[in-house]
């Protein structure tokens, strides 16, 4: 079964609190081959991590980790580390 991207949320400056509602939406809102992605950055990664948590913990065992990648971004001269948490909803 291959997945679709629904929906990227990217972790940056805001409240931990309002990017787990944002992906709690993404998450009522999906089909079932859909995933939605949390996606930190640099010094967002450990905040990405803590909105998966949130989510978790308002949501239980009605959403499924898909995946977890860990990688390296360019974006001018300099390299960040990230973090994609894909998720998928089951009701």
């Amino acid at each position: 079964m291959s997945e679709q991207l629904a929906e990227t949320i990217i972790v940056s400056n805001k409240d931990v609190s309002e990017y787990a509602l944002r992906v709690i939406v993404a998450l009522r809102n999906i089909t079932e081959n859909e995933v939605v992605v949390i996606k930190g950055r640099g010094d967002f990664i450990e905040k990405a991590i803590d909105v998966y948590n949130e989510v978790k913990a308002r949501m239980g065992d009605s959403i499924k980790l898909v995946s977890v990648n860990i990688g390296t971004e360019k974006a001018g001269r300099r390299y960040f580390p990230t973090i994609e948490i894909k998720l998928t909803y089951s009701a």
